[in-house]
């Protein structure tokens, strides 16, 4: 994917650039983030976990046995999460709708911030596809979305 192109107030050039999928090729669920700034950074990747496996080709064990979830490979370097939905957020995110959901209350992301989100998604790939920086909301985006959602009527 390209990165895409912005100015901050006094027009200096940010770039940004987001790079995530459910089909990443390589060793567990990749999420990763770094931010550079004037005076600080900041990095993150999920496979830098406190323990790493490396497993030769001479393990013995049916295939599909795996030691580890979410990896492509019997053999090489994988990390090993301690607590995988703590670490990537999900029991925090699972507590948090449960409770709106006890309570009767909305929570803050609803099904316009998914649309929302998509939108963007298909607008970054209509870019990439493109090869061009495309402004947000682009012309032909609805039917290129409408295949997201079928049968919702806007209201």
């Amino acid at each position: 994917m390209q990165p895409s192109n912005y100015v901050d107030e006094e027009n200096n050039p940010l770039i940004v650039e987001v790079t995530t999928s459910w089909s990443y090729v390589g060793a567990g669920l990749r999420l990763s983030l770094e931010v550079l700034g004037p005076e600080y950074s900041l990095a993150m990747n999920s496979l830098d976990s406190g323990l790493k496996l490396f497993l030769s080709r001479e393990v013995k064990g049916d295939a599909g046995e795996d030691l580890v979830e979410k990896q492509n490979a019997e053999q090489g370097l994988m990390p090993v999460l301690g607590n995988e939905a703590a670490e990537y957020g999900y029991e925090s995110q699972d507590r948090y709708f449960v409770r709106c959901f006890l309570d009767g209350q909305q929570p803050a992301e609803s099904f316009h911030d998914g649309l929302e989100v998509t939108e963007l998604l298909m607008t970054a790939y209509m870019s990439a596809e493109q090869e061009r920086t495309i402004a947000f909301k682009p012309e032909g985006l609805e039917q290129l979305c409408s295949a997201c959602r079928p049968g919702i009527v806007e209201s």
